[in-house]
């Protein structure tokens, strides 16, 4: 038996089974028993030097890998039930790379039911991993085109964690700070910021319920998770909805631990939190009769939600500074 078919063999024996399942990983397809109803589907693609640092840990790859793509299903209000998995590795990653990584990728998706229905191996130049997710709607389908004036804009989480997480796990790699940033080390960090920043970058945190009590309860009329940046983000989803999306300064939640990190780079927090990306929070508009339900979020939600903006008649999306409003749409991550 060859490596590959090792690989397997050990996968099938540690992954949990569903009655769903009909034919999983070691086949050349996946069979699902399906029931009538829609079908949510999301693709995500991590390549090494670009997504990822080189050398990362094949564990948290894996977790991340699925978080990525569970936030996709989260912010049209779905529920994830199985996924595929593809690993692209090089030579010098050694056999055991993949599947420590696959395993993690079925623990994390298992937290939510999600099952591994199968894959695919390649060796790579550099390592690289795609996820394809599927899984039912909770409710009505939340998109990007549903925002009216008159809606406020709400943010779960914390932006700009994840891009000062990244800036630490590079100083913590060895690599050159970015132009801009201040003559500062990790161990300026407290060690409790310092966590947390990373746990923003590298282990994100599917905002599943709340998205599936978006849509089973109909509070939102349109909803995007940040993967790319707030700025770029809001600017997206104001252009599908037909709408201007205006983010008050003053409301935008900036976390402790970003504001340290911030002061000691000699960063400005708000452009971390507008144009980070890899936030994975759910950015949504609610309609003024819905605003009240988010005072005080049940602890179910698992993350907090804060009003940051409203909608207006208009295009683009804006912060709204005491000088004025500023253009934001441009502001984040674009992969050309």
């Amino acid at each position: 038996m060859g490596a590959e078919d090792r690989f397997v063999e050990l996968l099938r024996a540690s992954l949990r089974s569903d009655e769903s399942l009909l034919l999983g990983p070691g086949d050349d397809a996946a069979v699902i028993d399906r029931a009538a109803g829609p079908l949510v589907a999301s693709t995500d693609t991590l390549v090494e030097g670009v997504d990822f640092l080189p050398g990362e840990d094949p564990k948290r790859l894996g977790r991340r890998a699925v978080s990525v793509g569970l936030s996709d299903l989260a912010a049209v209000g779905a529920w994830p039930e199985f996924f595929l998995l593809t690993i692209g590795f090089p030579e010098t990653a050694g056999e055991d790379f993949p599947l420590a990584l696959a395993l993690a990728a079925a623990e994390r998706a298992g937290e939510f039911g999600a099952v591994l229905a199968g894959g695919d191996l390649s060796r790579a130049a550099e390592v690289f991993l795609s996820t394809a997710i599927w899984g039912r709607p909770t409710g009505e389908v939340l998109k990007r085109s549903g925002a009216r004036p008159g809606d406020s804009v709400f943010l779960s989480g914390w932006p700009g964690d994840a891009a000062a997480g990244l800036a630490v796990a590079r100083a913590r790699a060895g690599a050159e700070p970015p132009r801009g940033d201040g003559a500062w080390t990790p161990e300026s960090l407290s060690p409790a910021d310092e966590t947390a920043l990373l746990a923003a970058y590298r282990d994100p945190e599917p905002r599943l319920p709340l998205g599936r009590a978006l849509a089973s309860e109909g509070l939102a009329t349109a909803a995007i998770d940040l993967s790319d940046g707030l700025g770029v983000d809001a600017g997206r989803l104001a252009r599908a909805s037909g709408v201007r999306l205006l983010i008050e300064v003053e409301s935008l939640p900036l976390s402790p631990a970003l504001l340290s990190f911030a002061r000691l780079a000699g960063r400005d927090p708000v452009e971390m939190a507008l144009a980070g990306g890899d936030d994975y929070e759910l950015l949504f508009t609610v309609p003024a009769s819905e605003s009240g339900r988010f005072a005080d979020p049940p602890a179910e939600w698992g993350v907090a939600v804060r009003r940051i903006g409203r909608v207006e008649a208009g295009a683009g999306a804006f912060l709204e500074e005491a000088r004025g409003l500023r253009p934001i749409d441009r502001l984040g991550y674009d992969h050309f």
